[in-house]
């Protein structure tokens, strides 16, 4: 037997099937995948801004239309006749001075804006800084007065207030929301905790006192959650009906949403000047969240990553 005889006979490979052709198609097909994804997003976008801001730019443009214009049953989104006779209303007529009612909800506003931030990043720096026996029991039973629906408190805080001589007064308009807002503490001090506390140690190590620290560390690096403080406290006090309606009965110190109120009656409404003053009153509101836009949005991103 030779050598050749004792080897293995070699394996002969089965053919090859052979392999598709691109022409090209897969590649198409990803690239119009690329382009119909994000336009369906954005189109599907933009009709639900439609959605959102039609009822704003109907409210808009009936501001500018004759009374009966506003009602009639073949309506027109842009007025014709254009007029400012509902705006003029709202200006000159001595039994609804709106423009008052304007001051009187961006006094009460302001106020309220400065003292909750005042009074929240304090006690949210308290939460989330300091150690002190019994300091998450507290935020734990601050937490839980959430629970408690605010209606339930309206008729023990209205009897205290005809008690203090404090009805008809912007007092219960005022101070309670301020000393009074858990979620703000509650928010705060989530973003506080997302602080390295390394820039704690260093201050007190350099010889400065928490009040220092708060002032000069805190507060300018939570420009953000403030932001975002500020803008939510502006549209729920600007936007309140309920307090100035039970604590209020003088004409002269109603705020814009009571004073709207005024136009609409048992027997009539005026259409007109109500979307005016309606207008008046939302661009105060459009405006922060224009200026408050982007500390707004990272302040809410930021705000509970620890």
């Amino acid at each position: 037997m030779t050598v050749e005889d004792t080897r293995a006979p070699e394996r002969i490979a089965p053919p090859r099937s052979p392999q598709p052709v691109d022409d090209g198609g897969d590649e198409r097909r990803r690239r119009a995948g690329r382009i119909v994804g994000p336009t369906a997003t954005y189109v599907v976008c933009v009709i639900a801004a439609l959605i959102a801001i039609g009822p704003f730019l109907w409210m808009l443009s009936s501001s500018f239309k004759e009374p009966g214009d506003v009602i009639s049953l073949t309506p027109r989104l842009l007025p014709n006749p254009f007029t400012l006779d509902n705006y003029a209303y709202l200006v000159n007529n001595g039994v609804l001075p709106f423009i008052r009612f304007l001051g009187n909800s961006a006094y009460i506003t302001v106020l309220v804006i400065i003292g909750r931030l005042m009074v929240c990043a304090l006690g949210a720096y308290g939460f989330a800084r300091l150690q002190f026996r019994g300091r998450d029991a507290a935020f734990g039973l601050l937490l839980a007065s959430l629970m408690i629906p605010d209606m339930l408190m309206v008729l023990p805080l209205y009897s205290a207030y005809v008690k203090a001589g404090l009805i008809d007064t912007h007092f219960p308009l005022i101070i309670p929301p301020i000393v009074a807002n858990t979620f703000g503490t509650f928010l705060l001090r989530q973003f506080f905790m997302t602080i390295p506390k390394e820039y704690d140690e260093a201050a007190l190590v350099d010889g400065a006192s928490h009040f220092r620290i708060f002032v000069s560390i805190i507060l300018p690096l939570s420009k953000p959650a403030l932001a975002t403080l500020a803008v939510l406290t502006f549209v729920n006090v600007w936007n309140d009906f309920f307090g100035p309606l039970v604590y209020l009965s003088d004409v002269n110190k109603f705020t814009v949403p009571v004073g709207l109120a005024f136009f609409q009656t048992q027997d009539s409404t005026q259409y007109g000047p109500l979307m005016a003053g309606a207008t008046l009153a939302i661009i105060p509101t459009v405006l922060v969240f224009v200026f408050a836009q982007k500390y707004f949005t990272r302040g809410i991103s930021m705000t509970g990553i620890k």
